[in-house]
């Protein structure tokens, strides 16, 4: 894999957090959260393809050395 899958990767999962984190401030400041929780399932997907996508990189790097 080349690096840009690695960068992506870990894109993926800062844009992931940073949603989760939002969601989590809009639920202390007292917002309706029925239509956010689409936007917290997203974002956890995002994480979790982030990190799937990242172990890929590492699992492609050790085969290659």
């Amino acid at each position: 894999m080349r690096w840009w899958n690695l960068f992506a990767a870990i894109f993926q999962i800062v844009v992931g957090i940073a949603a989760i984190v939002a969601y989590v401030i809009i639920a202390a400041s007292g917002e309706a959260l029925g239509k956010w929780t689409v936007t917290l399932l997203l974002a956890i997907a995002f994480v979790v393809i982030g990190v799937i996508g990242t172990v890929d990189y590492a699992k492609s790097n050790k085969k290659q050395k």
